[in-house]
This record gives structure tokens, sequence and C-alpha cells, in this order.
């Protein structure tokens, strides 16, 4: 008998996995995720989701009753063991771009239950609990997975155009393929200790500096407060766990006898790379591909930015919209900018971390020097340390970013709220969906107009004329209006009439009135309407975030 056929498969159902899930889902595709656990997690581990990440959430469709309860970072401080106040950013004054706040905690079991009941939204999931993966092979044409449910031991074999390993650190995807983790792992280990607090104050988020405490303490939900830190090298690690000790580490910010301690996990930290995060149909997602040090939060953020640039170019491979060679891209995409992460978070580890007291104390009085200077203050005061996104080849209009200070593609696109006919006031990525759009900036001639609704008909996506804050309640069909003036200033500043966004909302290609026809013809021969299942698919697609 043919085995079950699917279009994919994920393997492991933690927030990268089931973020794809549910992308994939609003695609209207097959997939089956596997997971061996029986059930979820009750461990809090990651923490924190930055704008970006945020913005993906929102993207799959996980705000409101089905959110996280994301709760927003609005000051973070770096102190030292006195609780001195080494320098500060308040995340209230620091400008938006994604339209979320620049830095959220969250409670990971709450995220993850969020996300399973995201995926129960589509009939097409389907998550199987107590199941893992024995063994696969893979052809030309796809990919067949043997499959044992652990209550039972009974095995059946499952084919799926391609299999995505989202299972984590220690991969069995990734062990299977052969494929080595490049990389150093850290002497030290983390302390990540979770509480239970009667109310939601205190709320504050601390970075402590040292030099005997580093790390961060943070309120992660209303009701919830996590405390990390450093464990030096050489250290008990029976004795860092102990009540004892843990009372120690909460004293100095809480008092130990208002919380209760919910867990208390000891974990070594990598900065580790996968050789190749793809080998024929089978992908390398989030802890699979790459092992993110904690310094900068970003383990889970880098997860599910592969999650998005991937689910979409499947979805476009599958449903006849895209050549195969597309996926060719993901790799190419996201690990330069997993790298830059890894080494940014490697740096600031390591000028935490590193040498005695006498240095920690040097380096605490530079940190806050650098926080009182006109120049280097800023830096620090506005949250400039992490890098921005963009991708410098892959996926764009010349397969790669140009090198002059206005070039659009590969950039990220911010995400203003707009108004919208009479749907009012919305952000912009849930006007646009999850397809592409071709947006037009104020004023634009009409032929510059007629030419981007001309190439969003040939690509199967949505044309978006975007006027000016006057028109506020006079907008007509098929424009946004830019209330906050945040699109016209993008337009000027890349001196563009037009720009093409992916359904990942990174930009294909941003162009003045003479490249128009340009751009179109190189986009027309690699991306076209959804074809496969037909018309319903294609009016699917077209409603998502409509």
């Amino acid at each position: 008998m043919a085995p079950e056929s699917v279009d994919v498969i994920v393997v492991g159902s933690g927030p990268v996995g089931a973020m794809a899930a549910n992308l994939l889902g609003q695609y209207g595709l097959r997939t089956v995720v596997i997971e061996k656990e029986t059930v979820p997690h009750t461990q809090s581990r990651a923490i924190n989701a930055d704008d970006e990440a945020q913005r993906i959430f929102q993207a799959a469709g996980l705000t409101g009753e089905l959110g996280p309860g994301f709760h927003p970072c609005l000051k973070m401080t770096y102190v030292d063991d006195e609780m001195r106040v080494l320098a500060e950013v308040d995340f209230t004054q620091v400008e938006r771009p994604n339209g979320h706040f620049i830095g959220s905690l969250f409670s990971q079991p709450r995220l993850e239950a969020s996300l399973t009941r995201g995926m129960g939204r589509f009939p097409s999931v389907s998550l199987w609990r107590g199941h893992e993966v024995e063994s696969f092979m893979q052809d030309e044409d796809g990919v067949s997975v043997r499959v044992k449910e652990a209550a039972t031991g009974r095995t059946l074999t499952l084919r799926a155009r391609y299999l995505l390993a989202c299972d984590g650190a220690k991969s069995s995807i990734r062990r299977r393929l052969g494929l080595k983790l490049e990389g150093t792992t850290a002497l030290a280990h983390a302390l990540a200790i979770t509480v239970e607090t009667p109310s939601s104050a205190p709320d504050f988020t601390y970075y402590p500096c040292g030099p005997k405490r580093v790390g961060i303490v943070t309120r992660t939900a209303h009701d919830e407060m996590r405390f990390d830190t450093v464990v030096r090298p050489g250290q008990d690690l029976e004795h860092v766990r102990s009540p004892e000790y843990v009372r120690g580490i909460i004293a100095p910010y809480i008092d130990p006898d208002s919380v209760r301690v919910k867990s208390v996990n000891l974990y070594a930290y990598h900065s580790r790379m996968a050789e190749k995060w793809r080998v024929g149909r089978v992908f390398l997602l989030g802890d699979a591909a790459h092992l993110m040090p904690p310094f900068l939060g970003q383990g889970v953020c880098s997860g599910l930015r592969d999650a998005a640039n991937l689910s979409w170019k499947i979805a476009h491979v599958l449903n006849g919209a895209a050549e195969a060679s597309l996926l060719d891209t993901y790799e190419v995409e996201r690990r330069p900018h997993a790298a830059e992460m890894m080494r940014m978070s490697d740096a600031l580890g390591s000028m935490l971390s590193s040498g005695g007291p006498l240095m920690a104390r040097a380096r605490n009085a530079f940190i806050n020097l650098l926080y009182r200077m006109p120049v280097t203050g800023p830096f620090i005061r506005e949250y400039k340390m992490k890098p921005n996104l963009f991708h410098a080849e892959g996926f764009l209009f010349g397969g790669k970013r140009g090198k002059s200070k206005q070039a659009g593609e590969g950039a990220y696109f911010p995400q203003p709220r707009v108004e919208h006919g009479e749907e009012g006031e919305r952000p912009l990525d849930d006007v646009i969906g999850q397809r592409f759009a071709v947006l037009t900036r104020p004023g634009a001639p009409a032929d510059v107009q007629q030419a981007a609704k001309a190439l969003a008909e040939d690509i199967g996506g949505v044309w978006l004329s975007v006027a000016p804050a006057a028109r506020s309640g006079a907008g007509r069909a098929g424009e946004v209006v830019d209330l906050e003036g945040k699109l016209g200033e993008w337009f000027a500043q890349h001196a563009s009439d037009l720009v093409v966004l992916r359904p990942d909302r990174y930009v294909y290609a941003a162009t003045n009135r003479a490249g128009v026809a340009q751009v179109h013809a190189a986009l027309k021969k690699d991306v076209r309407p959804f074809s496969r299942r037909g018309s319903r698919v294609s009016r699917r697609i077209a409603s998502i975030g409509a």
C-alpha cells in the first residue's frame, strides 16, 4: 500500500516548528508535525521576542485571542552588583519601525500553547504527539519518513515533498544527515530560575553586569519573573541549584518569601552552526541549524526568522507559483544574519563575563562613561547595538543588494499604522496579508500606478497606492493612507517610486519610474499566481490578512 502523502513534515513542535506549521497552514499546505513528547513542556526556557519576532506572530495571525500574552519591556537598566545604574534604555522613547515594542518577554509554555492552538485553525495541519522519526530516505520527488508511535510501537511510512528539521540543539535529523556543528561551547553554564509572583508588581528589566552577577532579571508575564545568571567556571553545579543559592540570586531584587519557585534549570550555551542547512529536500531550522548564545536574546527570534523565510517559499513552489530553485535562497539569506547575531552576542557575553573583579569594575565604569558621552550615549539609549536586518543576496532584484546607501533591495520594510478604506486604521501587514505587494509612493505618476497594478496582477499580489496623511478619511479603494508619514519617508530616502515586497516583508526591489519595466520583467520570470488546486487556493491566499 502506498504511504500516506502530505506536502510538508515538520519534526519538532517547539516555537520554531509550530510557527512553521502555522505559516504553512495559512497557505493550505498539508502539514504533519511530529513531536516525540506526549505532553507540552512546562518549563520556561526562552523568554525574549524582539519586534521582528512579534511581527512574525502577527503574520501568522497569532495576536488577539490566540496571542501568547507578550509582556512589553518598557525599560532596560544595566546595573552593577550594588544596583548602581550604569546605563538605561527607555524603550517607550525608541522608535518602533516594525509596529511592535522593541523587546517583549514571554512565558514559553504559554507561547507554545498559543502556537498549538493556532495550528488547530487549519484542517490541513496535524500534530502527532508521542511520535518520532525512526529513519527517512529522499529521492528526486520527495522524502519517505518512517514514524514510530511511542505508546504502541506501531510504525508507518509518511511521504512528503519536504521535511523541516525543527528538533532542537540535539537534532536527530541533523545527526542522520551527518552534518557537523561548527563553533564553540562556553566553558561556563547559565542558571535560569523562574518564579511565580502574586501580582504584576514589581515590573522591571535589569541587566546585571557584575562582577559577581551577569545575566538578566525581568518580568516575563503578569504573574511570572525570570532570574538568569552566568555560573562561573569552577562553581559547584549542584550547589548553584540549591534552595539557598537560588534564594541569594532572587533576594537583591524581590523578597524570596513572596514568590514561588517554579523551575531551576542549568544549561550550557553555545555558538555553533551546522555546516549546511539543507540536504536535498530536508531543511534545518532554529537550534537544529544554529545554537545562539543568550546575551542578545536572539535564539528563538532567529529560529522564527528561519520559519518566516522558508515557509512562503515552500508554499509558492508547491502551489505552482515559483520554481524549486527559489528554495536555494533560504540558507543564502538566513545564514549571514544568524552568524552576525551570534558574533554580536558572543562579543557582548565576552565583554560582560571575562576578567576578574578589577576588570569588571573598570568595564562598568567604561559603560557608564559611554552612556554619558554625547556621541556614544544615543547608541546605547536608542538600542542601536542590534544590527539591522537585511539580505545582501538572495531572492532580490538583480540577486544582490546594491552598494549604494539608497539601495532598498534586501531591506526589511517598516510597518506603520495606515488607514485602509472602511476598515479604518490598521497595521500595514494586516492590509497586505501573506502575499507579494507592490506599493507606489504618494503622488506617483499615473503610468507608474498602472504599471504597479499590472505587476501585482501578474504575480498574484496586491497593489496599494500610498496616499499622504492629508487624505485621512477620504482614501479611495486600493489606497493606504500614510498616517505617520513613515512610508513617504521611506520612498524619499530610497529615491523610489515603486517598491515590491515579498510575503516576509523584505524588499525585492525599489525603483524609480525608469526602472519599473525592468523590475516587472525580472519578477514575472520567477513568480506567478498560485495555480495548484485551482482558483480556490488563489482566493484563499488573497483573503489572508484582508
